[in-house]
C-alpha cells in the first residue's frame, strides 16, 4: 500500500502546537489504520501541551477520545488506557484494565487521534478495550471515553438515584457528570462554581441546586450544604484537577458519605484535611481514573440511546486550520467542549 499522506497536530519540546504535513508509512502486515471521525480534546491534553506531562517522546500526536472506521462499515470507539497484561492487576483483576500496573496511553506513549489517520501496531490494537459497531458513525461517539471516565467514578461513589450529589466543578466533565446523574434519575443534585454561564448551563442539563461561590470558606459551606439542612450530600465530586476543591470536598460530604477526588493535582501539591471530621462521620475518600471496556459499553449505550442533548455541551468543533485557537479558547476558559474534525468545515 502506498504511503498515507497524514496531517497531524504535534507537541513539541518547546511544548508548543504545530501543524505539521508528513508521511505515514503503511504496513499491513503490523498495522491497522483507523480513519479518523473526531477526537475530543480533553483536558489532559491541554496539560500535555501546556506541561509536557507524561510525555516520553517528542514529537507526538495527542488525541485519545478517537471515533473512526477501520473498513467501510466498521467503526470502533476507543479506551485510552491499553493494559500490558502481564502485571498483577492484568493477571489477577482483568476487568479493571484501567489500573494496570504498565499501561501505555493513546496519545502520550504513541501517536493518537489529533490526525486524518490514526495508526497503531496489531500486537497493541488487540489489547486495546474498545467497541466496535456498524453503520454510520454516532456524532457524539468521541464523547464515549469521557463519559465512561464518569460512569467509573460514579460507581466508585456508591450512586444510588435515592442519594444526594453535589459535584464541584462545572467543567466539561463536570457537567457529563450531572447529565448522567439526571439521566439516572437522581432527584438532588449540586453544582458549586466561581462561573455563573456554566452554573446555568448545569441547571439546564438538570441541576437542581447550583451555587456561585468562591472556595474554601466557612459562609459559603453552610450555603451549600442548606439543600442538605447542613447535614451534607452523600456523594461529593471533585471534578477537577484543584487542591482547594478537594479539600473543600471533604467538608461537604454526610455521615457514611463518599467523596470522590476525581481530578488529579500537580506533583508535590499536598491536600489539607480535617481528619477529625471525617472520623466521626465515617465518611470515605476515594478517587477514580479512566475507565475500562465495562464502563465504554455503557456509554455506548448512553450515546446511541440520545436521551442526553449533548449540543449543549459541545461548544464547538476544530479542524486543522482553527485547532491552536480552539486549545487557547479552551485553556482560557472560553469553550466547554471542543471535538476535533480533520474533514470539518467552518
Amino acid at each position: 500500500m502506498k504511503a498515507i499522506k497524514n496531517i497531524s497536530i504535534n507537541l513539541v519540546k518547546k511544548k508548543k502546537t504545530q501543524v505539521q504535513q508528513k508521511k505515514i508509512q503503511f504496513n499491513k502486515k503490523k498495522n491497522i489504520y483507523i480513519k479518523v471521525d473526531s477526537c475530543g480534546i480533553c483536558s489532559s491534553d491541554l496539560k500535555f501541551i501546556k506541561t509536557g506531562s507524561r510525555i516520553k517522546k517528542f514529537p507526538i500526536t495527542l488525541g485519545h477520545e478517537i471515533s473512526g472506521s477501520i473498513s467501510k462499515n466498521k467503526n470502533v470507539i476507543l479506551c485510552a488506557e491499553i493494559p500490558c497484561g502481564k502485571c498483577h492487576i492484568c493477571k489477577q483483576k482483568s476487568k479493571f484494565s484501567n489500573l494496570c500496573d504498565r499501561p501505555i496511553s493513546i496519545g502520550s506513549n504513541f501517536n493518537g487521534g489529533f490526525a486524518n489517520y490514526f495508526v497503531v501496531e496489531k500486537k497493541i490494537y488487540k489489547k486495546i478495550p474498545k467497541i466496535t459497531y456498524s453503520g454510520k458513525i454516532l456524532k457524539y461517539a468521541p464523547l464515549a471515553e469521557s463519559i465512561a471516565c464518569v460512569i467509573n467514578g460514579l460507581e466508585i461513589a456508591e450512586f444510588d438515584k435515592k442519594k444526594s450529589i453535589i459535584i464541584i466543578g462545572s467543567g466539561y466533565m463536570g457537567l457529563i457528570f450531572v447529565s448522567i446523574a439526571k439521566l439516572l434519575k437522581c432527584k438532588k443534585i449540586a453544582v458549586v462554581d466561581y462561573d455563573i454561564k456554566r452554573l446555568n448551563l448545569a441547571k439546564k442539563l438538570g441541576a437542581n441546586f447550583v451555587f456561585k461561590v468562591k472556595i474554601n470558606t466557612n459562609t459559603n459551606i453552610r450555603k451549600v450544604l442548606k439543600p442538605t439542612y447542613q447535614n451534607g450530600y452523600d456523594i461529593v465530586i471533585s471534578a477537577n484537577g484543584n487542591q482547594k476543591s478537594h479539600e473543600f470536598s471533604t467538608r461537604l460530604v454526610s455521615k457514611r458519605g463518599v467523596v470522590n477526588i476525581f481530578g488529579g493535582t500537580p506533583r508535590n501539591k499536598k491536600i489539607l484535611l480535617d481528619t477529625n471530621y471525617l472520623h466521626y462521620r465515617e465518611s470515605k475518600i476515594t478517587g477514580s481514573f479512566s475507565s475500562n471496556l465495562t464502563h465504554l459499553k455503557k456509554a455506548f449505550k448512553i450515546i446511541k440511546s440520545k436521551k442526553i442533548d449533548f449540543s449543549k455541551i459541545v461548544s464547538s468543533y476544530a479542524n486543522f486550520d482553527n485547532f491552536n485557537n480552539k486549545i487557547k479558547r479552551l485553556i482560557n476558559k472560553k469553550e466547554v467542549k471542543v471535538i476535533f474534525n480533520p474533514n470539518y468545515e467552518i
